[in-house]
């Protein structure tokens, strides 16, 4: 270790740099990148900022990528992102949304030992001992095995909205909350979305894709919220304090 990194340490100052694949999009990076620097303020001392390096990925093509279901021209992109960010000095490599961690293995497999910090695995220990949980995001999102396979692992079973509610709300992250429009009616449909699903028995509902963070909040609706960028960002600042192995490393 050297003798910067130890003195930085002794002061408590955030020493581990995070690489972050963002522009997916741009406003979900902006909302990672605030609360990651809140998140290190109040953990370290407000003089300090979080040591992280973003690379922005073009959104216009990634989003047509994506809705062609070319999931490979996806990996290529996010693969070739996170190399670079580890290129560039990076401790470890995440990536600032929820829909991209479809190709999470492909990353972690491109970074070889760089540690990659995961989403999916963080939010399933968030919400340990529940046995149903509810799941909204991006259409991609809710319609993939990504969370069930992962939270079933844990006995927990996974209830998504009906196949209409799933594309009015796929639609307003797409034409609205990944271009910075936050509308009352917007609200108001995700509510009613969370509504039913409590119905269904949700003991909590996952708000798993990064901008809905921004129309709804924990304490809005009957059953805790749950949102995977507060869970991802909270072990983000952990390590770029702490490092890979609790500080030891």
């Amino acid at each position: 270790m050297s003798a910067a990194r130890e003195a930085d340490q002794a002061s408590g100052a955030p020493s581990y740099r995070v690489g972050l694949v963002g522009g997916t999009s741009w406003t979900s990076s902006e909302h990672y990148y605030r609360k990651l620097n809140e998140g290190v303020a109040t953990a370290a001392g407000a003089q300090y900022s979080a040591p992280v390096t973003l690379w922005s990925v073009e959104f216009g093509d990634f989003a047509r990528m994506q809705h062609d279901g070319d999931w490979a021209g996806v990996s290529r992109v996010l693969c070739d992102a996170a190399r670079r960010l580890v290129d560039a000095g990076c401790a470890g490599i995440a990536l600032a949304a929820n829909t991209t961690h479809l190709v999470a293995d492909d990353v972690r497999a491109a970074i070889g030992d760089v540690p990659f910090i995961d989403l999916i695995d963080l939010t399933a220990r968030a919400v340990a001992g529940a046995r149903r949980v509810g799941l909204l995001g991006t259409q991609f999102t809710m319609t993939s095995s990504m969370f069930p396979d992962r939270l079933g692992r844990d006995g927990i079973e996974v209830v998504t909205p009906g196949a209409e509610e799933q594309q009015r709300q796929h639609e307003i992250i797409y034409t609205e909350l990944a271009r910075g429009v936050i509308s009352e009616q917007a609200r108001v449909d995700y509510l009613a979305g969370i509504d039913k699903i409590v119905a269904e028995g949700a003991e909590y509902v996952l708000l798993a894709c990064t901008e809905l963070g921004l129309l709804v909040r924990d304490g809005d609706a009957s059953v805790p919220l749950v949102d995977t960028t507060d869970v991802h960002c909270r072990a983000l600042v952990d390590f770029m304090l702490n490092g890979p192995d609790g500080g030891t490393s």
